[in-house]
C-alpha cells in the first residue's frame, strides 16, 4: 500500500491538472485582455508604479495607522500629533524624489494579476489581483492601500516644507502627489476609479487649503503658474477620463462560464456561480438563492442573447458618458434600467452598475476647474491687494479662461462669483462658518443647479452649492469646527 502512494498521488495530480487548467483559462483571457488596455500597455519608463512602489517598500511606517481619522485629507500643521507626523515626512527623502519623478510619467501602469509584478511586490500586496482563488468573483486592488500611504505622507510633507517656508518645494510636491493620483483615476475597475477620483478631489481640496494658510507666502507667479500650466493638464473632462471597461471584460466571461457547449444556460453553474455572488453579505441566504437561481436558468435567454445584451448596456453607458453634462439623452431610463432582470440575470448581477461614476465624474470636474480658478482669485489678490469684481478679470494673467467652467450649470457657464459685502454666513455639514466682509466668495452651483449664493455648502453639491473659495475646510479649522 505505502509502495502504491506516490503512484496514486501522481495519478491524482494528472488527473486533476486538465480541471485546474480549464478553470485558469477565463482568468488568462480575461488578464489578457486586461493588459492590453491603454491604462497598462507601455513600456516601463512611461509607467509611475515601479518607481513608486520600489520607494514605498523603504518607506517608514507612519506614525499611527492610515484610515478614517488619520488619511491625507485630515493632515494640517495644527492637527494632534504634528510633530509625529511631519518628523515622518521629514525622514523620507527617498519618497519625495520617487513622487516628483512620477509627475512627468504618462501612466500608473499595473499590470492586472499577482502574478505580472515583481516578487517584492507580490509580497507586499502590491498588486491588482483578478481571479483571486481561482474565481472571477473575488477581484481585489489590495494596492490602493499603499496609495493612501503615499498620499498621505506627500500631504505631510508638503504641509511641512511650506511651514519651513520652502514654498516652491512644498507647492511642486503636491502638485506632483495630484498627477500620479490623476494616473491611478484612469485604472480599469470601477473600484478603482471611484477610490482614486475621491483621492484626485481630496487632494485638490488640500491645494485650496495650502493656498489659504500660506497666501502671505505664495507670489502671484506661483498661483499662476498653478493654474496655467499645472491644473489644466489633469484633464478630467470626456474625451480624457475613460469610462472603465475592466468590469465588463470580466462581465463577459462569467457569462461564458455559465452557459453550456450549446449556448443554453447550464442550471448547476448558474446556481453555483449567481448564488455565490447575491449571497456575499449573507452567506446563510446562499442555499436559498442557489435553488432560485436554477429556476431562473429555465427561463433565462441564450448566450449569444445575454451577451449582446451586456454590450448594449456598455454602448448606452458609453454615448452617455460622451454626451455634454445635460444633454437630454441623460433624462431617458438607461439599458441598465431597461434589463428584464429575470431573462438576463446573469447579465445584472455579473456586472457593475457604473452610473453612479456620472455624478462622481461631475465632481471631479467642478474640483478641477474650481481649483484653478481660486488659483486664479488668489494670484490676482497676491498681485493686487484686493480680491477681483469679477472673476473674468483674472483671465490670461492668472488663469486660463476655459478653466472658468461649471459642469454642474447646465449651459456650462462659468462659476458664480461675487466679493462679500459684509460678513457672509456659509452653513456646513460641520456647522456654520463666516466669511469676511472683502474676501471674493467662488462657487459652483451644486448637483441641484440653483445658484443658493453660497449659503449653504456640501462637497458633492447634494444641497446648496460647492464652494471652491475661500476653501471650507480651512474655515471650519481657524473657527474651532473642526480639528
Amino acid at each position: 500500500m505505502k509502495q502504491d502512494l506516490p503512484a496514486l498521488v501522481t495519478g491524482l495530480a494528472v488527473m486533476l491538472a486538465p480541471l485546474a487548467a480549464s478553470a485558469a483559462e477565463p482568468i488568462d483571457e480575461v488578464l489578457r485582455e486586461l493588459n492590453g488596455t491603454r491604462s497598462v500597455q507601455g513600456s516601463t519608463e512611461i509607467k509611475s508604479y515601479p518607481i513608486l512602489f520600489e520607494a514605498y517598500l523603504n518607506l517608514e511606517p507612519p506614525p499611527m495607522e492610515i484610515g478614517p481619522d488619520f488619511n491625507h485629507a485630515t493632515i494640517h500643521p495644527g492637527m494632534p500629533d504634528w510633530d509625529a507626523v511631519s518628523g515622518w515626512a521629514e525622514s523620507n527623502p527617498e519618497m519625495v524624489d520617487a513622487i516628483l519623478a512620477c509627475e512627468g510619467k504618462t501612466l500608473f501602469g499595473l499590470p492586472y494579476g499577482s502574478m505580472n509584478v515583481q516578487r517584492q511586490f507580490r509580497e507586499a500586496e502590491l498588486m491588482a489581483e483578478i481571479g483571486a482563488e481561482g474565481s472571477l468573483r473575488n477581484n481585489r486592488f489590495p494596492y490602493l492601500r499603499a496609495i493612501d500611504v503615499i498620499s498621505a505622507f506627500a500631504t505631510a510633507e508638503a504641509y511641512r516644507l511650506l511651514e519651513s517656508r520652502d514654498i516652491q518645494e512644498g507647492l511642486d510636491l503636491a502638485m506632483a502627489k495630484i498627477f500620479v493620483l490623476r494616473q491611478c483615476c484612469d485604472r480599469e475597475f470601477l473600484a478603482e476609479q471611484l477610490h482614486s477620483i475621491a483621492m484626485l478631489s481630496d487632494a485638490l481640496a488640500n491645494l485650496r487649503d495650502m493656498f489659504w494658510l500660506y497666501e502671505e507666502q505664495i507670489t502671484a507667479d506661483q498661483y499662476a503658474e498653478i493654474a496655467i500650466e499645472k491644473l489644466p493638464f489633469l484633464r478630467p473632462d470626456r474625451a480624457r477620463l475613460f469610462m472603465p471597461e475592466g468590469d465588463r471584460v470580466v462581465s463577459e466571461a462569467l457569462i461564458r462560464e455559465v452557459f453550456t457547449a450549446r449556448g443554453q444556460p447550464d442550471r448547476e453553474k448558474f446556481a453555483r456561480t449567481f448564488a455565490a455572488i447575491q449571497s456575499e453579505d449573507a452567506p446563510l441566504t446562499r442555499f436559498g438563492a442557489a435553488r432560485r437561481w436554477a429556476k431562473v436558468a429555465e427561463v433565462h435567454d441564450s448566450e449569444e442573447a445575454s451577451l449582446d445584451r451586456l454590450q448594449l448596456v456598455y454602448d448606452d453607458w458609453w454615448r452617455r458618458w460622451r454626451v455634454q453634462e445635460y444633454d437630454p439623452i441623460l433624462s431617458i431610463r438607461t439599458q441598465f434600467e431597461r434589463t428584464n432582470p429575470i431573462r438576463y440575470a446573469a447579465v445584472i448581477y455579473s456586472m457593475q452598475n457604473i452610473e453612479e461614476l456620472f455624478g462622481v465624474r461631475n465632481e471631479l470636474m467642478a474640483s478641477v476647474y474650481g481649483t484653478a480658478m481660486a488659483a486664479g482669485v488668489a494670484g490676482y489678490y497676491s498681485n493686487y491687494g484686493t480680491y477681483p469684481v469679477d472673476s473674468d478679470m483674472t483671465y490670461a494673467q492668472f488663469v486660463r479662461k476655459r478653466s472658468d467652467r461649471d459642469p454642474f450649470d447646465l449651459q456650462f457657464l462659468p462659476f458664480k462669483y461675487y466679493v462679500a459685502d459684509e460678513r457672509r454666513p456659509i452653513d456646513t455639514l460641520a456647522g456654520r462658518i463666516f466669511v469676511e466682509e472683502g474676501c471674493g466668495i467662488l462657487y459652483s452651483r451644486g448637483k441641484d443647479n440653483e445658484d443658493d449664493r453660497a449659503r449653504e455648502h456640501t462637497d458633492s453639491g447634494e444641497a446648496g452649492d460647492i464652494v471652491m473659495w475661500p476653501p471650507i475646510k480651512a474655515l471650519q479649522r481657524e473657527q474651532g469646527l473642526i480639528d
